[in-house]
């Protein structure tokens, strides 16, 4: 489920300002859950996590008001997932669907 909200928490790891948080469907090995934070002070130029970086470059392009950026704020959206989740552990398997 996805919540507008006008406030957002803290970056945990810099106390900076968030531009998007959320609460991944799955929890971590210890049954926590996983908050996914994009944060434009340590996702930007973080090499081992360039979609995030991406991500970010997009909110500040205003790709999110560019009804063209569509398909490009999803793709950036499903990749950072993936980058955020891989620090946990999960990782993203790519299937067909099943065939009739």
């Amino acid at each position: 489920m996805l919540r507008l909200s006008d406030r957002l928490p803290r970056c945990s790891r810099c106390r900076g300002d968030l531009v998007m948080s959320g609460v991944a469907p799955q929890n971590d090995k210890h049954g926590r859950p996983i908050h996914l934070e994009l944060c434009p002070v340590c996702d930007t130029g973080d090499v081992d996590r360039p979609a995030a970086g991406l991500l970010v470059q997009w909110f500040a392009d205003r790709g999110g008001h560019d009804e063209s950026r569509v398909k490009e704020g999803s793709h950036l959206l499903m990749e950072w997932t993936k980058e955020c989740m891989a620090t946990h552990g999960f990782h993203w398997k790519d299937t067909q669907p099943d065939q009739p």
